[in-house]
């Protein structure tokens, strides 16, 4: 099937209304020190733009980090699924392309719950039309 016609039944059929990230949301992976910003996020899971190194980011990790700019401790330990990485068309530089996962969490704890909450109120914009995505350059940041 095309992709408008995939895209279209999956935002006719999503079971969780989609929130805007503004900048300062982000997402870690347990094996990686690579930092990047998240383009939407709901209860069920999220997206994020990755620069494509050619390898799948979180591809070997088995939880993720929801972290902020104000709180660095973020919501540790968020066990996940991938379900889809694509490219997103952008070029960051001649030979590098910005791609986009989603991710869907598996058993959130009542704590990661309502920390989950209180991020999607106060970083999130009200928009949830997915024809007004832009995508974000991906903010890579590195651990002292």
């Amino acid at each position: 099937m095309s992709g408008w016609f995939m895209r279209l039944i999956q935002f006719k059929f999503r079971k969780r209304r989609r929130h805007k990230a503004r900048r300062g949301l982000f997402v870690t992976f347990d094996n990686t020190l690579a930092i990047n910003q998240i383009g939407d996020i709901n209860m069920g899971g999220l997206s994020y733009y990755y620069e494509d190194h050619g390898f799948t980011m979180g591809k070997r990790a088995h939880a993720l980090r929801i972290v902020t700019a104000d709180d660095p401790t973020g919501i540790n330990h968020i066990p996940f699924r991938i379900v889809s990485d694509r490219e997103n068309g952008s070029l960051l530089f001649k030979n590098r392309r910005i791609n986009r996962q989603g991710i869907r969490f598996n058993g959130l704890t009542s704590v990661q719950k309502r920390k989950l909450r209180d991020i999607i109120q106060h970083y999130t914009h009200e928009t949830t039309d997915p024809e007004c995505e832009e995508p974000s350059l991906p903010i890579r940041l590195t651990r002292l």
